[in-house]
């Protein structure tokens, strides 16, 4: 007897982006692989409806996924993280659940997110939206902005994304100085990347750009204390997670000209904020990962996450591997 193909359900707003396109992809994989663009904004309610007879959903880095949900909806075997970034998810509740909760820190993903931390970098520092508002408005005047090249950027996190970063500032002939608490010592070496504690990487950035995770030690990692050890010529890169700025800090900090700007790929949580208004600070919108070629990526490597847990097999990205010492939802005959 033929058996039902597992149902894996494609929450991800970047992965419903490019389903299309990867259609003849997902037609070849062994599921019933479930995208809709309603899919893409989610109440907790609503998740009861869709999660019913789910047996792998691929989500975004902020899923409205709780516990309870999580205990309710017993087909649910993996849930595979369409980013390398997992932070909303309640891990403990997943493995208490049986449930295998995978990433995909693909090679494109990082290397996108340095891009943009080196566009954003760019962007402030040489004032570029600003003279392209300036002739918009039909003002042609030319201000006078500041080059990396030769200067010392202060990389907080040298994970993959950091380390990509770390290449791309080489190029720039770039002072680079790293906090890092298991740095891979063989790149260290290689980039002349010296490691420094937090404050002393403030205090001598003309560039500080934040890679790490956020979760309860990194909430507000950067706040009124840190801001006003940085230079009052320096710029602030976020290509992370914006809590790891206390936002009301940085408001401070910009408006008495503490620091020099911002570039900020994360929309702020108050739409009134002055921020916006600020002609030193650009924003965008999480565009971080966005390429066609990093959401491809993430998308194959989540369905193939899902599948490899779904065929009784662990895959390489599971980020609670201590689910593997329990009771396992997912079983080696299920499929």
């Amino acid at each position: 007897m033929k058996r039902d193909l597992p149902r894996i359900l494609i929450l991800n707003g970047s992965c419903l982006d490019v389903v299309e396109r990867l259609r003849e992809w997902t037609a070849a994989q062994a599921a019933d692989i479930i995208a809709d663009d309603l899919f893409r904004s989610l109440s907790a309610d609503q998740l009861d409806r869709v999660f019913q007879g789910a047996h792998a959903a691929i989500v975004p880095s902020a899923v409205p996924l709780s516990g309870d949900h999580m205990k309710k909806f017993q087909t649910l075997k993996t849930i595979s993280f369409a980013s390398s970034g997992y932070d909303s998810i309640d891990l403990d509740a997943a493995t208490r659940n049986g449930i295998v909760v995978t990433n995909a820190p693909v090679p494109e993903l990082f290397e996108a997110v340095a891009d943009m931390t080196f566009g954003l970098i760019l962007a402030v520092a040489r004032e570029i939206p600003q003279h392209h508002l300036k002739i918009s408005a039909g003002n042609y005047s030319r201000g006078l902005g500041t080059t990396p090249w030769r200067q010392t950027l202060g990389i907080v996190g040298l994970g993959s994304i950091g380390r990509a970063v770390a290449r791309r500032a080489a190029g720039y002939q770039m002072r680079i100085i790293a906090t890092e608490p298991f740095p891979d010592q063989q790149f260290v070496d290689k980039y002349q990347i010296e490691l420094v504690d937090l404050d002393d990487l403030l205090r001598s950035s003309d560039f500080v750009s934040l890679h790490v995770r956020l979760n309860a030690e990194t909430d507000g990692l950067i706040g009124r204390r840190e801001l006003d050890l940085m230079k009052s010529s320096a710029f602030l890169i976020n290509t992370a997670r914006r809590d790891l700025i206390a936002a009301e800090s940085l408001v401070e900090a910009i408006q008495n000209r503490s620091i020099a700007g911002a570039g900020l790929d994360d929309p702020p949580h108050r739409p009134d904020t002055p921020l916006l208004h600020c002609p030193n600070v650009v924003f965008t919108p999480h565009l971080g990962n966005r390429t066609v070629q990093a959401c491809d990526a993430v998308f194959r490597h989540a369905v193939t996450s899902a599948l490899t847990v779904l065929k009784g097999r662990r895959p390489a990205t599971v980020v609670n591997p201590e689910v593997y010492e329990g009771t396992l939802r997912a079983r080696l005959e299920d499929y």
